[in-house]
């Protein structure tokens, strides 16, 4: 197998000039593909954020890239973030995205890469490398150079799903006659216990009017008087 990294030193190219345009498919979803184009000195965290762009995933999900060999065989793991034990000395070394550059990991003209993200769906999508084309004056790399078909949901429970407009619209307007909902009952409880309020001044208020106008008729005021006055 001709590795590129030889084939670049033989030809003198310049990895400033140059773009690598890599294929991307989900594995289980072939009719949907990503062409991207992305420069030698890019991170694989800067691969990472222009795929999730062009699916429309949630870029914070645990992630990882795989280099592959021409069989699909993962061979060595790039994580987004450390996962592993930090204090385990047995545990094979992993780099890290913002740390590896993709012309690095780079040594064959059909590179592969296997990414997967999001670790509770196990997304995976393959990644082959297609051309190696001049960079186009006033672009802005990495960018998205095509796109076939829609992306899937992230996942059926997530909140991070692809919306159209009228699911967008009808969850609004869902989350509003609930909030809606939520503040008159909220209304109504605080009357309630108002009134309860209310209900036991009175009662208390006319419990003591009671007392004071059941004294005044059976003369309870004049009573003690009248014992004092008494001869014996």
């Amino acid at each position: 197998m001709v590795k590129l990294s030889f084939i670049v030193k033989i030809l003198n190219i310049n990895f400033a000039l140059m773009i690598y345009r890599f294929k991307i498919w989900f594995d289980d979803l072939e009719d949907v593909v990503r062409w991207i184009d992305i420069k030698p000195s890019h991170s694989f965290l800067d691969f990472h954020n222009i795929i999730h762009e062009s699916i429309g995933f949630d870029k914070k999900e645990p992630s990882s890239f795989f280099i592959s060999d021409d069989k699909w065989r993962k061979l060595f793991e790039i994580e987004l973030q450390e996962m592993g034990d930090a204090e385990d000395e047995k545990a094979e070394p992993k780099a890290l995205m913002k740390d590896s550059r993709l012309r690095d990991y780079i040594n064959d003209p059909h590179q592969r890469f296997i990414y997967v993200t999001d670790f509770l769906a196990m997304w995976t999508i393959k990644c082959e490398l297609q051309s190696i084309n001049d960079e186009a004056p006033k672009k802005e790399y990495p960018l998205v150079f095509r796109s076939e078909g829609k992306s899937p949901r992230q996942r059926e429970d997530s909140r991070f799903k692809m919306l159209d407009d009228n699911e967008f619209d009808a969850l609004a307007a869902k989350i509003m006659a609930a909030k809606a909902g939520k503040n008159i009952m909220e209304g109504a409880e605080e009357e309630l216990v108002e009134a309860d309020d209310e209900d036991d001044d009175d009662d208390d208020l006319g419990l003591k009017e009671f007392n004071d106008s059941e004294d005044d008729e059976f003369g309870m005021d004049g009573f003690s008087e009248f014992e004092e006055g008494r001869e014996p």
